[in-house]
Formats: C-alpha cells, structure tokens, sequence
C-alpha cells in the first residue's frame, strides 16, 4: 500500500497538435490598410491622379513660357508636353509597382501620359492662357512629343521604381525646364522670310483680269479656321492720292480691322505688290475663349507679313496665269511645324481671293474694253 501512494500520478496526455487547415494556424493579420494603399489598388484612381496632378505642373511649365517669358518657342511646343507625359509615366508606375512592366510596352502608361498632356492644354484654355485655336493648331505636335516623353518615361521606369518617392525626379525635372527657357529666349532663333505662291488659271487676258483686280472686291463669306477666328480680307479697294501720279494704296478691309497698304510696285497689266507695315496690319486672329476676351502674347509681333504681290502672266489661247504671293516671317517655334500652318492659311487665303477675282475676269468680258481707275481721296 505504500508503494502505491508513494507512485507520482501519471502525466497527462499532450494536446493534439492543430491541423494545418485549422484557423488557429493562420498568421495573424497585419497593420490595417491606409487610405494611400487604398488608392494605390485602384488603377482607375492612380491613372485620374497622374493625369490631373501633372496636367497641372504641365499647364504651370506653360505658364512659366507665355506669361513669364512671352517666348513661344522650343521649350513650351517640345519641351513642355515631353516632360509633362514623362512626370505623369513617372507617377503612376510608382503609385502602382505591382504593374510595372519591363522596357517601353505599357500602353496604359502612354495613354496615361498622353492625357496628361490633353489635361495641360484645356487647363491653359481654362486659366486664360490660350484660346481653343491656337490650342487646336498646336495638338498634333504636342501629341507627338507626349508619345516620346511617355516612352523615355517607360524606359527609365525601372531604374527610379526603386526609390521611395519620385518627388527628386519631380524636382530636377521642373527645376530645368525655365533654365531651358531662359536660354532659348536669351538666344532666339532668326526669324527668317518665307515666300508663299498660289497660282490660277483664268480663262481671260490679261487686261481683263488687270481691270478686274483693281475694282473694289468683296469676297464671299468664309469656313473652317477662318469662321473660328483667322483672320481674312472681306473687301479690297485701291486708292490714288491725287489726280495723276500720287501714291496708291490698297485698303484691306479684315476681319479684325481696316489695313491700309501702301503699294510699292506697279506694272500695269503686269504685277503690283503692296507692302504691310506692322502697325497697321491687325492681330493674325481672334481666338476663341471661354472668356470675353484674352491678350495671348503671340497675337501681337509673333506673325509678320512683309509684303504681297498680284502677277499675271499671258497664256497662250487668251488666258492669263493668275498669281499670288505673300512674304512673311513668324517667330515661333519649332518654325518648320508652325511654316507648315502659315503656309496652309495663306494659300487658303489666296485661293479665295483669286478664285473671286477669276470669276469676275471671266463673267464680265466688258471690262476688257475699259480702264479701271482707282478712286481719289
């Protein structure tokens, strides 16, 4: 008996170890998700958030070019939309790491740069910075270069993934952007004179299409960038000081004003050309802006027309080769994009006046008998 009360009571059996599945084996939850996690998990929301924020460093950069250094040039067509789809390409592959892809094939993130420069443009519309026309003649370039900044912006996506914030990228980015600025304008580019020629076939001679050139003309109503707001001739009259030999002026009625233009070459039944002083010539257009009125540097001493010339040349079989020509400089850049839509203007200009003056050649065959003469003042 007292052995046995002297025996220590046996062990009790161990707990059954959990099964894998059970819930007690599952790890513990961690830290609760912020609000910036939240947004990070919507691409939606990341993609309206690069759009926007760097719309608005876009429309600032822009600012930085027309209101603080009324430079219309490289740095604000090129430099500005490249960097503002490069930023936005930026910030949104570090706001979204899980969906970063290797090399330049996110198309998600050129689209996202690409609007991003749209963002910039309505919100220099909106601020009072441009119009809607100079805005409209400026898109396909600006487009362009969004793509090229968005690929840059792809390929360097690697490399600044791996710091914690891009706010040092930001920063070097929009710190060049008025040293770039600031060069240009301190080293303008020349604004050399271009010619443009426009040529109609006019089946009357050249005394009759003579004659009708120096009538007072009215031309007929316009379409396209010209009803938007370009400016156009509405009507054309000659004028002589004096009763002989005084000097002669064209006066251009626009559709911004009155130009009065002193001609400067005449060869009666030849040519004439007129010459357009810079005060008197009016803005190259009005734009079109939500508010009443805007004063866009550019509309004054940016566009330069020095000269225009009528000639005619006699074709066999009665009929006369018909000719406008315009010289004119701008100073804006890149000058190969902007000559490309002064070029187009004006040629749309002169097809207008020539086919007018074409047909009042050719339905008023009385005129080849008779002398036009300017009025006197």
């Amino acid at each position: 008996m007292d052995s046995l009360e002297n025996t220590p009571p046996p062990a009790p059996d161990p707990a059954p170890a959990p099964l894998a599945d059970s819930p007690e084996s599952e790890a513990q939850p961690g830290p609760p998700a912020t609000t910036w996690d939240a947004v990070r998990s919507n691409a939606w929301v990341c993609a309206l958030l690069a759009v926007l924020g760097t719309g608005a460093v876009g429309c600032g950069l822009m600012w930085i070019s027309v209101g603080v250094f009324q430079s219309y040039g490289v740095t604000v067509f090129c430099f500005s939309p490249a960097l503002c789809s490069f930023l936005a390409i930026i910030f949104y592959n570090w706001a979204r790491p899980d969906e970063q892809r290797k090399g330049i094939a996110s198309m998600a993130g050129i689209v996202v740069g690409v609007l991003a420069v749209g963002s910039a443009l309505l919100l220099l519309v909106a601020s009072g910075g441009e119009g809607f026309i100079c805005i409209l003649m400026a898109l396909p370039f600006a487009f362009v270069l969004a793509l090229v900044g968005a690929l840059v912006g792809q390929a360097v996506v690697p490399a600044v993934a791996r710091r914690p914030h891009p706010l040092p990228v930001f920063a070097v980015a929009v710190l060049l952007y008025p040293l770039a600025q600031g060069y240009e304008t301190a080293h303008p580019a020349p604004a050399l004179p271009r010619l443009v020629v426009t040529q109609l076939v006019v089946a009357a001679p050249p005394a009759r299409v003579w004659a009708a050139l120096l009538q007072p003309t009215d031309y007929p109503a316009v379409t396209g960038l010209f009803r938007a707001g370009v400016v156009y001739p509405v009507r054309t009259e000659f004028a002589q000081a004096g009763r002989a030999h005084g000097p002669r002026t064209l006066v251009c009625r626009y559709s911004q004003g009155v130009a009065r233009l002193p001609v400067v070459g005449w060869v009666p039944g030849r040519s004439l050309t007129f010459a357009v002083p810079a005060p008197d010539m009016p803005a190259p257009m009005h734009e079109l802006s939500p508010y009443p009125s805007i004063h866009a540097p550019h509309l004054h001493g940016y566009f330069q027309v020095d000269s225009g010339t009528f000639r005619l040349r006699p074709l066999p079989g009665g009929r006369t080769l018909l000719e406008a020509r315009t010289v004119y400089r701008h100073s804006i850049g890149p000058q190969f994009y902007w000559h490309l839509w002064s070029d187009y203007l004006l040629d749309a200009m002169h097809q207008r006046v020539l086919a007018t003056l074409k047909a009042r050649a050719e339905a008023a065959p009385a005129l080849a008998q008779t002398t036009a003469r300017p009025r006197h003042d």
